[in-house]
């Protein structure tokens, strides 16, 4: 509904956030594998069926980021919030650059070096930017949990 209803709206020349993305992004970093990459493929599709592009290019590269972020996160950037950031918008631009190398093979795409400057980098900072509030939002919600939890387990040591 993001993508649909709001994504235009928030164009900074002609540039759309692409909601989609980031919450697979945001999902991958916090769920397992296979769960991802499934997110990744369905919800790819419905981006290529709402979108102007090749059917199957959003869906294959949100999978295969997907399954990459799943990896990686729970691999090398757990430990830390600035290291989970910054490949935040690392994914976001990969995701950006494969789908544009995609529509560019697929000839959805005239000028690839156009695209690049004029979307691939604008959407991907976007994405990022969008990520970011979203990560503190599950972050500060999954401390709020935990604190709620030990709240628990101290009471009940204490009766």
């Amino acid at each position: 509904m993001l993508q649909v209803m709001l994504a235009p709206n928030f164009a900074i020349l002609n540039v759309v956030p692409n909601f989609i993305m980031v919450f697979v992004i945001i999902n991958s970093m916090f769920s397992p594998k296979i769960r991802s990459c499934l997110a990744g493929f369905v919800l790819g599709l419905l981006y290529d069926f709402i979108s102007q592009g090749a059917l199957g290019a959003m869906s294959f590269v949100l999978s295969v980021l997907a399954y990459a972020v799943s990896s990686l996160n729970k691999d090398l950037f757990a430990d830390s919030w600035v290291a989970q950031a910054f490949f935040l918008l690392l994914a976001a631009f990969m995701g950006e650059l494969f789908h544009a190398i995609f529509l560019s093979i697929f000839g959805f795409d005239n000028d690839f070096i156009a695209s690049l400057g004029m979307r691939v980098l604008p959407g991907s900072i976007y994405a990022a930017l969008i990520g970011l509030v979203f990560f503190v939002i599950v972050i500060m919600s999954r401390v709020a949990k935990k604190r709620k939890k030990d709240a628990r387990i101290f009471k009940g040591r204490f009766r």
